[in-house]
C-alpha cells in the first residue's frame, strides 16, 4: 500500500464527539488489515518457545495494528498512548478515555455540539454584518 496512513482524516479521533464514528471506522480498518483479532487478544502473544516465524508474524501484525491506531487519532492524543506497549493497551486506553456510554452524557454532547455550532453561526453572522455595514470591498 503506497499510502502512509491507513486512516482517513475525516474519521480520526479528535474529541468525544468523534468517538462512535471513530471506533466503528477503526474496528473496520483493523479488520480489513486482518489485525483486529490481535488488538482484541483473540490471537495471544506467542510463547517464548514458539517458532521464530510465528513470533515474527505476530510482531508484524502487532506493529501494523499499533500504526493503524496511532494514525486514527489526532497527533495531540499520541502522548496519552506513548507509554503503552501493545495494541490492546493502546486501544483500551483510547476507548476508556473517550467512550460515551451514558444516555445523559450522549444527550449532553449532542446539545453541546448544537450549542457550539449555533454560537459559531451567530459569530459568523455578526462578522458578515460588520463587513456589510462598512464599505469595505473584497476582490473576487
Amino acid at each position: 500500500m503506497g499510502s502512509s496512513s491507513h486512516f482517513p482524516a475525516e474519521d480520526k479521533l479528535y474529541e468525544k464527539f468523534d468517538y462512535h464514528g471513530w471506533k466503528k471506522s477503526l474496528d473496520l480498518t483493523l479488520e480489513e488489515h486482518e489485525v483486529l483479532d490481535y488488538v482484541k487478544e483473540k490471537i495471544p502473544d506467542p510463547p517464548s518457545n514458539a517458532l521464530a516465524a510465528t513470533k515474527s508474524e505476530y510482531n508484524k501484525a502487532e506493529v501494523k495494528a499499533k500504526k493503524i491506531i496511532k494514525d486514527s487519532i489526532d497527533k495531540r492524543l499520541v502522548s496519552y498512548i506513548s507509554d503503552l506497549n501493545t495494541s490492546k493497551e493502546i486501544y483500551d486506553r483510547l476507548v476508556s478515555m473517550f467512550k460515551v456510554s451514558d444516555a445523559n452524557q450522549i444527550l449532553f454532547l449532542k446539545v453541546e455540539g448544537y450549542y457550539v455550532n449555533f454560537r459559531y453561526i451567530l459569530c459568523l453572522e455578526q462578522f458578515i454584518s460588520i463587513f456589510t455595514v462598512s464599505s469595505i470591498s473584497f476582490p473576487d
